[in-house]
């Protein structure tokens, strides 16, 4: 039996011993598993571990369809760990039971069940699996799992992560022009360090960490809480064709960028052809960030993780983080794709186009190639809306140079600086 097989097998074992609220006929059909009265369909893939992985360790997908969503696929992203393999297996299978069954069963009967919680509910009585709290899913449908841990021997610390804390935060920025989705969070202690999050949507389509995730606790030197959610955006929702059109204008862009003899030149014969320029000129100025940072941050470059904006109705908005705006999350999430139709040369390109990278090459320039990028420390960027006026424009790298001047006068180690 492979491994896949095997998984499916275990699971469908745990779903039928636990019975109650996940109770119904399960079935299993060639490498499918149907599960609660063939409403759910299970699909098992196994990736490679890593370059450090033993027998003992899975890295396992779990894809779930749903029959009455227009059987959209929920991507679960597992990992097992166990004395050998048949162990590894038990763990993936346990925490797919454990975790995301709940969730995905409480969202097709649209009741919280198995320690599963809906999210954002005013008024309601967590006793019953009804947070009000939203785990930093505003204003969406979404249940969210119990979390597990390790590493952990204060229980107040795991009270003290509830669902006040933004667990979720930047998942539904961040995710695909679909309505259902499946994210999953882990957050680490680090002892004084403080915390880190990673934050996963549908598999690995969407990933990223916080450094400074806002536990507002002390933890452990080491430990880790994970916990699955599945949210859906509203039927009459326009986010969704809006994300749609936004991921299209990005791969064109993306595609096409070197075949033009200047970026002006693209972006007026996008809109020529029907591009919303707005979407455009969100893509030039913000999903450029996106490429630019695929390119360096494996070499430990520090970026800023928010904006300054200029808005064209002259308002200036500081510190806005980069993920809670689409048009950076989806270029993130296409960057791989896209590069594996692009030549080396093509993708660079891209990617050293925006005022961030071609700070970075100046630094590496004037450094005689001997610059550790360890020591690089980016301010934020200054992102202008479209039609934005020069009294505007002004007002926000006024912004900037405030902070700059601010964080001279604090004490510190130095770093290299560059801003755009």
């Amino acid at each position: 039996m492979s491994d896949p097989d095997r998984l499916l097998e275990l699971i469908e074992e745990g779903v039928v011993e636990h019975g109650g609220d996940l109770a119904g006929w399960t079935r299993r059909f060639e490498d499918t598993l149907q599960l609660f009265d063939g409403r759910v369909t299970l699909h098992a893939v196994l990736k490679d571990a890593g370059p450090s992985s033993r027998d003992g360790v899975v890295h396992a997908h779990v894809m779930a369809t749903l029959h009455e969503h227009d059987d959209e696929a929920l991507d679960a992203c597992l990992f097992g760990m166990g004395e050998d393999r048949e162990a590894a297996l038990e763990q993936a299978a346990v925490m797919w039971i454990t975790c995301v069954a709940g969730p995905i069963k409480s969202f097709i009967d649209n009741e919280p069940v198995c320690m599963t919680c809906q999210a954002g509910v005013e008024g309601g009585d967590a006793s019953e699996g009804y947070s009000q709290g939203d785990y930093g899913l505003s204003g969406l449908r979404a249940f969210v799992g119990p979390s597990i841990s390790r590493g952990f021997q204060d229980g107040a610390v795991q009270l003290a992560l509830d669902d006040t804390k933004p667990w979720f935060r930047f998942a539904a920025e961040s995710a695909a022009p679909r309505r259902v989705h499946l994210a999953k969070a882990t957050v680490v202690s680090e002892g004084g360090e403080g915390w880190r999050r990673e934050l996963e949507i549908d598999g690995h389509d969407v990933s990223h960490q916080d450094p400074n995730w806002p536990a507002g606790v002390q933890g452990p030197g080491f430990g880790y809480l994970t916990r699955f959610a599945v949210f859906e955006f509203p039927r009459n929702s326009t986010e969704i064709s809006r994300r749609a059109e936004l991921e299209r204008v990005i791969r064109y862009f993306a595609e096409n960028f070197a075949k033009y003899e200047s970026v002006d030149r693209l972006m007026e014969e996008m809109v020529r052809q029907g591009f919303d320029p707005d979407l455009v000129h969100e893509t030039e100025s913000v999903s450029t960030i996106a490429f630019g940072r695929t390119l360096f941050e494996g070499h430990g470059v520090q970026y800023s993780p928010t904006v300054i904006l200029a808005r064209r109705d002259g308002r200036i908005e500081t510190d806005v983080p980069l993920m809670s705006i689409p048009a950076y999350a989806r270029a993130r999430a296409l960057a791989a794709p896209l590069r594996k139709g692009m030549t080396n040369e093509e993708f660079e390109a891209l990617c050293l186009y925006n005022a961030e990278s071609r700070a970075i090459l100046q630094a590496i320039k004037a450094s005689g190639d001997e610059l550790d990028l360890t020591h690089l420390k980016m301010y934020p960027s200054v992102v202008p809306d479209r039609g934005v006026n020069e009294k505007t424009m002004d007002a926000a790298l006024a912004a900037l140079d405030a902070r700059v001047e601010r964080d001279r006068l604090i004490p510190k180690k130095p770093w290299w600086k560059f801003w755009s």
